[in-house]
């Protein structure tokens, strides 16, 4: 991780240390509890949830993992959509193994990358089956704020599945682009960097009050590692194509350090009965 600014880490450090001391912690029987995770693309299960998914798995927690896109925008310059919409698919089947998730607890929706909010109501339906299906206690899904556009389309057709079906489940949010804000990252000292990190701190402002969950992944960090080294196409050059883009270049690897700290943080959200 490249970062030349000890101030900012400093701060970086007092932030996420008070996120996590105000935050209580799963018990025993939260992670028992069958959950449902859904990501907008592959790799964001593994990000945003991964090392809770492992702790569940461990004691024996029913975990159902739904990619609502199919990731086939993530370099289309590079591969062709099928090509992109292939790898994917067997990327996120081969990190669910490594968290411990069957495939055939995998389910992919293959709704179009970045278009997603022109299928909602194809969406909505699709997961309002999943949901009387089986019955999910617990729902991890992207946080709306602060997000891709595809993120905050997957809470939203989450939550109108929830409504439809008119299941009890708890809604755990999870950030993965929010975390991209001043001083989690940093944003350089011209004037519109700063610009930008002035205004992307508003995010973790909220993300303070609102996520007060938090799961303890600091046994399990290797194991997350390797689940997300299955995601090839997002973490490694391809034949050294130097607009082959990975994670590890958002921000000089600042964004995906976020992700291997000793917990993973959620803003839980009670739903009753309707």
């Amino acid at each position: 991780m490249r970062d030349g600014n000890p101030v900012r880490r400093a701060l970086r450090r007092m932030q996420r240390m008070a996120l996590e001391r105000r935050a209580r912690a799963f018990d025993a029987d939260a992670l028992r509890r069958p959950a449902m995770v859904f990501a907008p693309h592959p790799d964001d299960e593994t990000l945003g949830c991964g090392g809770t998914i492992l702790q569940k798995r461990r004691v024996g927690a029913a975990v159902r993992i739904v990619c609502l896109t199919d990731g086939a925008g993530s370099h289309p310059d590079l591969l062709t959509h099928d090509e992109l919409k292939a790898v994917r698919a067997r990327e996120v089947r081969g990190a669910a193994k490594v968290l411990g998730v069957e495939e055939r607890d995998v389910f992919l929706l293959g709704f179009p990358d970045r278009e997603l909010d022109a299928c909602l109501e194809a969406a909505v339906a699709r997961v309002a089956e999943l949901l009387w299906r089986h019955r999910p206690e617990q729902l991890f899904v992207p946080y709306a704020r602060g997000e891709h556009r595809d993120h905050v389309s997957t809470n939203h057709i989450v939550r109108e599945a929830v409504a439809r079906v008119g299941l009890p489940v708890t809604l755990f949010e999870y950030a993965v682009w929010a975390w991209r804000h001043w001083p989690m990252v940093g944003f350089g000292w011209t004037w519109r960097p700063a610009l930008a990190g002035a205004v992307s701190a508003r995010v973790g402002l909220r993300m303070a009050r609102q996520f007060r969950t938090k799961v303890l992944i600091r046994d399990v960090l290797a194991q997350k590692r390797a689940a997300l080294a299955r995601h090839a196409s997002q973490m490694e050059r391809r034949d050294a194509q130097p607009r082959w883009h990975t994670l590890e270049d958002v921000d000089g690897g600042q964004f995906l350090a976020c992700f291997f700290e000793d917990y993973e943080l959620y803003r839980r959200i009670d739903i009753a009965a309707s």
